[in-house]
């Protein structure tokens, strides 16, 4: 009666753990571990298809204006990109809310060309930018919503964890509406038929491979553009300081690793998931089953062989949750891991009671 007791008692504490903000944090950060081992010692092969254009610090110094005024270098490297014949572009910065034809007359001109050429090229998404007070969506000047229409928006958020990591993402986003796409949903629905969201795969390909802004203005090299950017997949964000997100693995492959990004990467290994199938949540079943067998552990006779188990069974989850993970099923095991420790430490009292 007291070890069935104990059992019992035990599995449903790791159970009602397990159902806590604490836990889920612990599990997020055994996630980041998970995702680490995978990138180093069994990443996961993914097409080549997604290229960056960022904006950072020597293109902002090169075109000499204010950001609101960039439409001249915006439209014009739309256009040679565009013109490299790329399966799709994605604009992950904020367009202009208003004319500034009273600032410097023609200036509206160039970027409506540049988002014309992309938009005849073929898929073409800007990002909608969230107002943090209104929670309403800015405004994008008519003439350039015009051009890019309704299939050519989608929201920039990226979703945050309790403790600021982006781990996970959306093809779509609940609005009072219905539900709105964002970035990566609707440039994954324009290029593919299957398309689906939960865990950003960041064991999924290689790090990302990145062009300054400012080359794509200089060169003059068609065929360079060419080979950069034909049939593949073109993301054109900012990729400064400022625009930064804690990730778990940093792919951005201009960078020496690190625990932040620029948000355009993260787009950008949404959209690589969101095509190739994103990583789902283990069912509770499956959780509520690994609760139970690391609950058994209180059975054992010695307490002292019971900390070697729980021990040794601690690093046999974390495997089997890397191995799961890389399977395309994430499974939480932090509650398991502290109910194996638990369990070893009750198996000395329950010893007493035979």
């Amino acid at each position: 009666m007291g070890k069935g007791f104990a059992l019992a008692a035990i599995a449903l504490a790791g159970f009602l753990f397990s159902l806590t903000p604490f836990a889920e944090r612990l599990d997020d950060a055994m996630l980041d571990v998970e995702w680490a081992l995978l990138r180093k010692f069994a990443p996961k092969p993914a097409p080549d298809e997604i290229i960056i254009v960022g904006v950072d610090d020597a293109s902002a110094r090169s075109i000499g204006l204010p950001p609101g005024l960039w439409h001249e270098p915006v439209g014009r490297a739309l256009e040679r990109i565009a013109a490299a014949r790329p399966r799709a572009i994605g604009i992950d910065f904020a367009l202009p809310e208003r004319s500034y034809e009273s600032f410097h007359a023609g200036l509206d001109r160039p970027l409506i060309e540049g988002l014309v050429a992309a938009r005849r090229n073929g898929a073409l998404v800007a990002s909608l930018t969230i107002d943090s007070r209104t929670r309403a969506a800015r405004t994008i000047h008519a003439p350039f919503l015009a051009v890019l229409g309704e299939q050519g928006l989608g929201i920039g958020l990226l979703g945050r964890d309790a403790d600021g990591a982006t781990r996970r993402f959306s093809l779509a986003i609940p609005t009072e509406d219905g539900a709105y796409p964002t970035l990566a949903g609707r440039l994954c629905r324009a290029l593919s038929k299957s398309c689906s969201d939960g865990l950003i795969d960041y064991a999924a390909g290689a790090p990302f491979r990145y062009v300054p802004l400012r080359d794509v203005l200089a060169t003059r090299d068609e065929q360079f553009l060419s080979k950069l950017f034909r049939e593949r997949i073109v993301l054109v964000g900012d990729v400064r300081a400022a625009d930064r997100v804690a990730v778990p693995v940093n792919l951005a492959g201009w960078e020496d690793g690190g625990r932040v990004t620029p948000g355009v990467v993260v787009h950008a290994q949404s959209l690589r998931t969101a095509l190739a199938g994103a990583p789902v949540e283990a069912a509770r079943p499956i959780s509520v089953l690994v609760l139970t067998l690391a609950a058994l552990l209180v059975l054992m006779k010695d307490w002292r062989l019971a900390l070697v188990t729980a021990a040794l069974g601690t690093v046999a989850f974390v495997a089997v949750a890397t191995f799961s993970l890389r399977s395309g099923v994430h499974i939480g095991v932090t509650a398991a891991i502290l109910t194996l420790f638990a369990s070893a430490v009750a198996s000395r009292w329950v010893a007493r009671l035979r």
